[in-house]
């Protein structure tokens, strides 16, 4: 059957907008410089009886350049990261905040009492403390556990691990912090049970102690050591790894993340004198561990080859180690599945954890599970959102204390619900799911006692703390008052039944105060991944798509195939088809808001990052509507990114097999955006950072080298010292620019005659 064209396959049933894009009732518009005013909760812990709670809130601090003449000079960005303290018995009470200054402190958890709060803070924002090695690169920020009375006080330092440590969890009684630390391969006992992988070599056959010298002009043996001296300092970077890279820089020497016990009742101890105790032993990492109700244990998920290199294992199954002996053994493996984030039920009958079948990784949603345990002898599992009838992927999951049931939040239909679910439940119920009739996101929760506590994004608010309980449900802190001044544009959401069957959501938003009778520019945004999702409660994209509603464009976005939050079937809907199929639902989303008369049909531009700049690219190759195109992160050749990139497992998955097998060089070859660089005509800026090695970066250089080669309108931009999330966590200033020049871009392209937003003096 011959292909479909990308004239044909936009064809589309209508689904009819009977109402307006809704807007909020501010009067300023949302401007750039609001990136820095947005506030977010990243984590949340409840006490025990549910009388308190804590969360960290992420902010980005502005300090004025010091020492200048210049009135124009930039001031400087960072992010910082504080706790929070809310009562969850007085509706009426005040937030009081625990930590301040330059810190960047999360993942609070209170003691089994409530009296105390251990969380981790970042080294490079806390005070100087000697640590015993530099950490390299591979180390980042050496970040350490502290403690904090839930009273108030000063803070101090509960560990100096060398290597940094994260994951703190009290024990049921309180006695033990459980942490996790990565240690060098150097520094572990013993030598891997499976193949080192380096041709003609074995585990630590070069040492560095026992008399053996480094020379350079030495024995074999010296030669030998001194070779691995060099490498052991990355001078020069050895690679025998099939996952050599990292987000940003190549992976140095391997390290595993290992489990220590720590006394948090030491107190007035030196900080050298604090006990570490390890707990487990070997070569992989330990991963999500958590205590069982008596102390006496921890599960953790962790993966364990014997027969072949680690980097080529991707299941893992469920472990667990007793603290006193360090005897280790298997809970639960099955065949096929990787199995994450053990959470043991109250009395330790039941254990909760994630799965994911991998036999098509790229496709399969996680799933909820739970398992009985009697003694030595596991039930096999029960899925509790089973991908055949249960449309989204697990994303996190609590046990409640109050009765056996979890809650959970996932990805579905363009929100991120917050759902409980039991084994006397048929199917998950909804707890948290909209607001004003549109869909919102959950991204942190904790429970504690009878109370949920959230935090929420929805499409007129990036971040809501909100608390649910036997009072009902009420606001517990607006991170974002500021937004209440602002002119916001709400998305307004529609279905599109495509010609094969296939039914595709989208959203539209409208430019804010538009004029009755006057056509305005139109944005195609696309979402990347390409199994991400997006909606009203997505709150990355909260700043960017208000943004440009101020500027004067609609915004116009969706889930096309391949999008996850719509089951199985939708998800492996793009297949061996990463452009036609998927590029033509997101231009049926423009034609259906092309059918409403504010849309300038003549000025429409298209932007998307990651996969979505791929698409993006597809799209300006195969279709001529757009006047401009901003394509960002992208992939543009698949087999440079099979070798760049550090996501290249996704060219096998997603197309079958890689590049170098001929069995899928021809299907390749058909997705592959460079093999039609000869037919884009629409003026094109490629942006990338500098040290993305997510999905590498030639292949924007190879797209730019060839459009102007072709002598056709394209502009490069990269950014330095930055990785693939720039628009997510980058350098402040950098993410200002990248919001800015695009819209720069895509005026010299379109007509926009209306004002640019400004800064009053109230932002």
């Amino acid at each position: 059957m011959p292909r479909r064209s990308i004239i044909v396959i936009v064809a589309f049933h209508i689904v009819v907008l009977c109402c307006p894009s809704p807007l909020w009732a501010g009067t300023q518009p949302i401007v750039t410089t609001d990136l820095l005013r947005i506030r977010t909760v990243t984590s949340i812990d409840v006490a025990k009886d549910g009388s308190r709670a804590v969360f960290a809130v992420r902010s980005i601090a502005s300090q004025p350049v010091q020492d200048t003449d210049d009135p124009l000079a930039e001031p400087t960005h960072r992010y910082q990261s504080h706790l929070f303290l809310v009562d969850l018995s007085d509706p009426q009470a005040a937030v009081r905040q625990l930590t301040f200054g330059e810190r960047r402190d999360g993942v609070p958890k209170f003691s089994p009492d409530g009296r105390n709060i251990a969380f981790v803070r970042d080294a490079e924002t806390a005070p100087s403390r000697a640590l015993s090695k530099k950490p390299s690169k591979e180390d980042g920020p050496a970040s350490q556990v502290w403690l904090i009375a839930a009273d108030g006080g000063e803070a101090r330092q509960l560990t100096n691990f060398q290597h940094g440590c994260s994951d703190a969890q009290w024990s049921p009684d309180g006695g033990r912090i459980l942490v996790s630390s990565s240690i060098p391969i150097d520094e572990i006992e013993g030598t891997p049970p499976w193949p080192m992988e380096r041709p003609n070599r074995t585990w630590k056959d070069a040492p560095l102690a026992d008399g053996v010298a480094p020379r350079a002009d030495g024995t074999r043996q010296q030669i030998r050591a001194w070779l691995e001296r060099n490498a052991a300092d990355e001078n020069p970077n050895v690679i025998n790894r099939i996952e050599f890279q990292d987000e940003q820089h190549l992976r140095g020497p391997m390290r595993f993340a290992h489990l220590f016990a720590i006394d948090p009742d030491a107190p007035n101890a030196p900080i050298e004198q604090l006990a570490a105790r390890q707990i487990t032993t070997g070569f992989y990492d330990h991963q999500q561990a958590a205590f069982m109700p008596d102390g006496k244990s921890v599960v953790y998920a962790a993966k364990k080859p014997v027969d072949q290199h680690i980097d080529r294992v991707l299941a893992t199954s469920l472990w667990r180690v007793d603290i006193e002996n360090g005897h280790d053994r298997l809970v639960l493996a099955l065949d096929g599945w990787t199995l994450e984030s053990p959470q043991p039920s109250r009395d330790g009958a039941v254990i909760a954890f994630s799965g994911q079948r991998m036999d098509e990784p790229a496709f399969r949603q996680t799933q909820l599970g739970i398992a009985s345990i009697k003694g030595e002898t596991v039930s096999e599992p029960v899925w509790l959102t089973d991908e055949g009838t249960f449309m989204g992927s697990v994303r996190s999951f609590e046990w409640m204390q109050l009765q056996p049931a979890l809650v959970f939040t996932t990805g579905m239909r363009g929100g991120f619900p917050l759902m409980t679910v039991s084994p006397g439940l048929i199917e998950p119920a909804t707890l948290v799911s909209q607001a004003d009739g549109m869909p919102v996101g959950v991204h942190a929760f904790g429970i504690g006692g009878g109370a949920v506590v959230y935090s929420v994004t929805s499409a007129s608010n990036p971040c809501v703390l909100k608390i649910r309980d036997g009072r009902g449900e009420r606001v517990a802190y607006d991170l974002n008052p500021w937004v209440a001044e602002k002119n916001l544009s709400l998305p307004v959401g529609g279905e599109i039944t495509r010609p094969d069957g296939t039914k595709v959501q989208y959203w539209l938003m409208e430019p804010i105060n538009r004029e009755p009778g006057k056509k305005y520019p139109l944005v195609l945004e696309i979402h990347g991944g390409p199994s991400a999702m997006w909606g009203p409660g997505e709150f990355t994209m909260w700043h960017e798509f208000q943004l440009l509603c101020s500027w004067g464009f609609g915004v116009v976005y969706s889930n096309p195939r391949g999008s996850g939050g719509y089951g199985y079937a939708f998800q492996h809907g793009n297949f061996q088809d990463w452009g036609e199929g998927p590029g033509g639902d997101a231009l049926a989303a423009v034609d259906q808001a092309a059918l409403k008369d504010w849309v300038d049909q003549d000025r429409l531009v298209i932007t998307g990052g990651s996969y979505a700049g791929y698409l993006t690219v597809w799209i300006i190759a195969h279709d001529r509507r757009f006047k401009a195109a901003v394509a960002q992160r992208g992939v543009y050749d698949f087999e440079t990114f099979f070798g760049e990139g550090n996501a290249w497992r996704l060219v096998g998955w997603a197309m079958g097999g890689p590049p170098h097998d001929a069995r899928f060089k021809q299907v390749i070859e058909r997705n592959n955006p460079m093999n039609f660089v000869t037919r884009i005509k629409t003026p094109l800026l490629i942006k990338h950072a500098s040290e993305d090695l997510r999905t590498g970066v030639s292949q924007s250089e190879m797209l730019y080298r060839a459009l102007k080669d072709l002598g056709q309108p394209v502009e490069y931009v990269r950014y330095p010292g930055e990785g693939h999330d720039l628009s997510r966590n980058g350098d402040p200033l950098r993410r200002m620019d990248r919001l800015n020049r695009m819209i720069e871009w895509f005026e010299r392209w379109v007509e926009n005659p209306r004002t640019a937003p400004v800064a009053t003096s109230s932002n």
